[in-house]
């Protein structure tokens, strides 16, 4: 049987081994140290910098996004509800003027009826006894350029113990239509007390003034942007009707006086009930509805709907008492609803209308 051999750990071969191993060791220490030496610390730290700066760069635009998302709801949400008022005001706009067509219609149609009614003898009649007035003719007898004579016929209501006669004094009693007026309007004190419109008027009031009974008593008030007694020194008093001088006075004294400034029916109205006792006959003569209500307004530029509203105000502060308005109009050009508006006032308090001609009371 062989000897065993004995292991020995000095051997060449088993040095050999262990230094190869070592050596191997340290061959992949450096390695791994070289590689490490190789590799920038800075670019390790910077990759999650650039994950935050991006991440924060799409919170950012998130951000954003979101808040123009809010803001387009918003201007949305506002411009339906835009859209909703404009639809109200619409239909308010065409509720208001179905009202305003069926209302015209109806004013059409009670012109048309009052156009017909006077048209012919009979319906003058029967339109004067509809308001309970008293049938007065009266004639006029004047020589035409054909040398023949002309009679005219009214329906006024005449009469009473306290007569009260109104007269517009306001720059439209200078002519007819808007162009001349504003012409007058421009021209010499004394011309404009000589235009035609206003001298009729003025023959109006002395027409009326003749026709008061002696027993009776009477005041005469002009009214423009304010009410005036035509004799200042009898202002909230009644005149006689038998005493000439006073007559007279005041005749003198409305041919002294021109036309101006704007109208307010409702001055004209208060003088009524400031009277005492208050007039039981009322005569206006009027050209237009008013242009004011009790205080001149800041902007003369007025439609026709505001100075119908301005009428409606003014009859609106008549006394419940109110006495029989006798309304004598002098049309004036663009203003449609003036005889409708003061026939139906002529017709509620019980008095007359007329729109005499040109020529008369001349």
């Amino acid at each position: 049987m062989a000897k065993e051999r004995e292991f020995n750990f000095n051997t060449l071969s088993f040095l050999d081994i262990m230094s190869c191993g070592f050596g191997a060791v340290i061959l992949l220490y450096g390695i791994v140290l070289g590689y490490n030496q190789d590799f920038e610390p800075s670019e390790a730290v910077s990759t999650p910098q650039i994950s935050d700066e991006k991440t924060s760069r799409l919170e950012q635009k998130i951000k954003e996004l979101l808040a123009l998302e809010k803001s387009e709801e918003e201007r949305f949400k506002k411009k339906a509800a835009d859209n909703q008022r404009k639809i109200a005001s619409i239909k308010l706009t065409e509720t208001r003027v179905k009202n305003l067509i069926d209302e015209n219609k109806e004013r059409k149609q009670k012109l048309r009826e009052i156009q017909r009614r006077i048209n012919t003898d009979e319906s003058i009649q029967d339109f004067l006894e509809g308001q309970e007035l008293e049938q007065v003719t009266m004639l006029k007898a004047t020589m035409n350029q054909a040398g023949g004579f002309k009679e005219v016929l009214t329906g006024m209501r005449l009469g009473g113990s306290h007569i009260l006669i109104l007269l517009d004094s306001s720059s439209s009693m200078l002519a007819e239509d808007l162009v001349n007026i504003i012409r007058r309007r421009n021209m010499e004190q004394q011309e404009k007390i000589l235009s035609p419109k206003w001298q009729r008027g003025i023959a109006f009031v002395e027409w009326i003034m003749e026709k008061i009974p002696e027993e009776a008593k009477y005041q005469v008030v002009l009214f423009n942007e304010r009410a005036n007694y035509v004799l200042q020194d009898t202002a909230g008093t009644w005149l006689d009707g038998s005493n000439d001088q006073d007559r007279e006075r005041t005749q003198a004294t409305l041919k002294k006086v021109a036309p101006s400034g704007g109208t307010s029916l409702y001055q004209a109205f208060s003088v009524i009930s400031s009277l005492s006792p208050m007039p039981d006959n009322v005569y206006l003569l009027v050209d237009s509805l008013p242009t004011m209500h009790s205080k001149v307004p800041s902007n003369y530029t007025i439609s026709s709907q505001d100075r119908r509203g301005y009428f409606r105000r003014s009859v609106s502060s008549l006394p419940d008492n109110v006495p029989p308005i006798n309304v004598i109009l002098f049309p004036m050009e663009a203003d449609p609803y003036a005889p409708i508006e003061y026939w139906e006032l002529a017709d509620k308090t019980g008095g007359s209308f007329i729109q005499p001609q040109k020529d008369w009371p001349r």
